[in-house]
């Protein structure tokens, strides 16, 4: 039985940094101490990978979990975050809902983020694409349809102004 969405992972080149900008971007918190491991044929095996070496943060949000990896070992052999477009095939970017997308918008840019566009409100859904400080692509948006509203999913009472405990 599948019991839920657990978490993007994103794997970055610089874990401090990384951390640093979702946790004053999004309001994300350290949900455990760093996790590391290096010589671990067991995980090794688990990911398809040979000899790795990576550092790992995980961190808890409003309604989801970010897991945040650096990979030491083995070397990136693919393009970067930032020599992928919005519509190159995989998963691209990661969205959050705001209350304010323009207000949101220069917050991030602020702290550190790229802009991919500028926010637009008129015909359609209030959205604008940025990438954050490794290149990763954030879709800022505004909700627009009551179903897609966040505090209508059960467990999602820390939007609703009640500690989820978490």
């Amino acid at each position: 039985m599948i019991l839920g969405f657990a978490h993007p992972a994103i794997v970055v080149e610089d874990l401090d940094r990384a951390v640093e900008f979702y946790c004053h971007a999004f309001g994300f918190r350290e949900l455990s101490e760093e996790f590391s491991w290096r010589d671990f044929p067991e995980i090794d095996a688990a990911l398809g990978l040979h000899d790795s070496a990576v550092r790992v943060r995980m961190l808890a949000g409003h309604n989801c979990f970010l897991e945040l990896f650096q990979f030491e070992k083995p070397e990136a052999t693919g393009p970067a975050p930032q020599q992928l477009k919005a519509h190159e095939v995989g998963i691209r970017h990661i969205s959050f809902f705001v209350d304010d997308i323009e207000a949101e918008y220069h917050r991030l840019i602020a702290l550190g983020a790229s802009p991919l566009g500028t926010p637009q409100k008129s015909k359609g859904i209030p959205a604008v694409y940025l990438r954050d400080p490794e290149g990763n692509i954030v879709e800022l948006a505004e909700v627009i349809h009551p179903a897609e509203d966040l505090r209508q999913l059960p467990g999602v009472n820390k939007l609703q102004g009640e500690d989820s405990g978490i």
